[in-house]
């Protein structure tokens, strides 16, 4: 690096301190490309729920971010709290209408004395349930070691109070996005799409738990602004004995429902998975916080070849 991307980078790590640990953290993801783990501490804090990117395939992975110290509260930021939606989360919205971007003065004010660069276009949506959605089209390709490199990515949060919760897609970033100032375009279409989620605090055992209803969201190559999420009510029989089950549907008009019916539960690990002959949506899954209060988890509906169908989700109990 050069003395002022030193400089940069010294500012950058100044700027966060230590996140307070988590007891343990949990996810899973639809391919090799993003791993689900404990955040590092730069840049955004240690030992919360966390993404790493391996950018360019070549298992050359970045650090894992924080995101809700990082990514979801800069966004947020940015917008003041408002989703371009308003208050209505059905409403379709213009993504390409005042745009907003991400800049190294987002990160630290100081740093942005160093450079004006856009390193993101960043969207915010409230959706279902008062569900918060963050989107991130990468623009700049920063060469600072520290910088998070998030192609194209859309993150969802869970709605609970009880435990951090998030699912997403991620892409690729699109060759020379940097060039393009104003954009929905996420790279969805891209045969390396991921679909996947973390949480802290998995539930251990939901064994005797009562019969619960969760309000999901389903994302699925969102364009930001749109209204084209999967939504549904998904119930959860926990049951006195090893496994239990599921029922229930999320649906988008337009496309085919995803049946959680026949998803079986493992009650000694708060998990919950597709059984082929019963479904076959391949669903997987895990619960959070005390008493299963929330669940996430994806559909890998695509085959190898075509992730495109992969459904990423996650909801709070009723």
């Amino acid at each position: 690096m050069n003395v002022r991307q030193t400089v940069l980078a010294a500012l950058l790590m100044g700027a966060f301190g230590s996140a307070l640990a988590v007891e343990n953290i949990y996810g899973e993801s639809s391919t090799n490309r993003v791993k689900t783990q404990k955040s590092d501490a730069l840049p955004f804090g240690a030992n919360r729920a966390g993404i790493s990117i391996d950018s360019d395939g070549n298992n050359r992975y970045s650090n894992s971010i924080n995101l809700e110290a990082g990514p979801a509260q800069r966004i947020r930021n940015k917008y003041g709290n408002t989703p371009i939606n308003g208050g209505n989360q059905n409403a379709n919205a213009n993504g390409t209408a005042n745009p907003k971007y991400l800049q190294p003065g987002d990160i630290n004010p100081i740093a942005g004395w160093f450079s004006k660069t856009k390193l993101a276009q960043v969207w915010y949506e409230k959706r279902a349930n008062n569900t918060e959605v963050f989107s991130v089209r990468q623009m700049a390709d920063p060469k600072l070691p520290i910088a998070p490199k998030f192609g194209g990515m859309t993150f969802a949060k869970v709605p609970t109070a009880a435990t951090n919760v998030f699912f997403g897609e991620w892409a690729p970033r699109k060759g020379n996005s940097n060039q393009i100032t104003n954009s929905t375009d996420l790279n969805m279409n891209d045969g390396n799409r991921t679909v996947w989620f973390v949480g802290e605090n998995p539930t251990k055992n939901t064994m005797g738990l009562a019969t619960a209803t969760y309000n999901v969201v389903g994302i699925n190559k969102h364009t930001p602004g749109k209204n084209d999420f999967y939504t549904g009510e998904i119930k959860a029989t926990f049951g006195t004995g090893d496994k239990g089950s599921m029922s229930g549907a999320l649906k988008r008009a337009g496309d085919r429902d995803l049946s959680f019916n026949g998803v079986e539960i493992t009650n000694s690990k708060g998990t919950f998975n597709s059984i082929p002959g019963r479904n076959n949506e391949g669903i997987t899954g895990q619960f959070y916080g005390n008493g299963a209060a929330a669940m996430a988890g994806y559909a890998k509906r695509g085959t190898d070849n075509n992730k495109g169908d992969d459904v990423a989700f996650g909801g709070a109990k009723k």
